[in-house]
């Protein structure tokens, strides 16, 4: 009788045994998705500011030609001296920011970069499509344009798109991630 009870004994024990060992893949697990998770806002939150400060950048390139037009005159325009320079400083801006996070991105690639120049009633519009920059220069009526972002464009502005890659910590595979930012100037009267 004394052996059957032991045997008993020793087959419960077992069931405690498969529960902590599914309590413990459960938390490796969790720990890994959470891990993957931070690992993705740290990828949004870096690029976020590489986006703002690259565009920016390539909009206050020359403050000097875009606060002097007619500002003694009255509403100063605001306007790029070159958008190719424009998309260039945006481009060298971005990439060096990348550049120090190796390791972090994978086919990084700048997908859009728009300059909008308003002036008066009408809106000139000089887009760059892809990491070439292929450039499409287009003039539109005040009123009738938005930005990808879906803001009306009321004042000189630029607006990027950029695509990466980042590895999955849990199975090593790529996801593809798009960021966009939107920068209007403001000029103080």
């Amino acid at each position: 009788m004394k052996k059957i009870l032991l045997k008993k004994k020793e087959g419960t024990g077992a069931t405690g045994y498969v529960f902590l060992f599914f309590v413990m893949l459960l938390m490796v697990v969790l720990t890994l998705y959470l891990a993957s998770v931070a690992k993705l806002m740290t990828h949004q939150h870096h690029v976020d500011d590489a986006l703002a400060d690259s565009v920016l950048a390539s909009l206050v390139a020359d403050d000097v030609y875009y606060f002097e037009t007619y500002e003694s005159t009255g509403t100063p325009v605001i306007r790029f001296m070159d958008t190719d320079e424009s998309r260039k400083i945006f481009a060298d801006c971005m990439m060096d920011d990348i550049a120090q996070t190796d390791g972090f991105y994978y086919n990084f690639g700048i997908d859009t970069y728009i300059c909008y120049e308003v002036e008066g009633e009408q809106i000139k519009i000089t887009e760059y499509a892809g990491n070439a920059g292929n450039k499409t220069v287009m003039v539109k009526p005040g009123g009738s344009v938005t930005a990808p972002t879906g803001e009306p464009v009321t004042k000189t502005s630029a607006y990027a798109r950029v695509r990466f890659d980042i590895k999955s910590i849990i199975d090593g595979s790529f996801m593809t991630k798009t960021k966009d930012i939107y920068c209007t100037l403001k000029v103080n009267h």
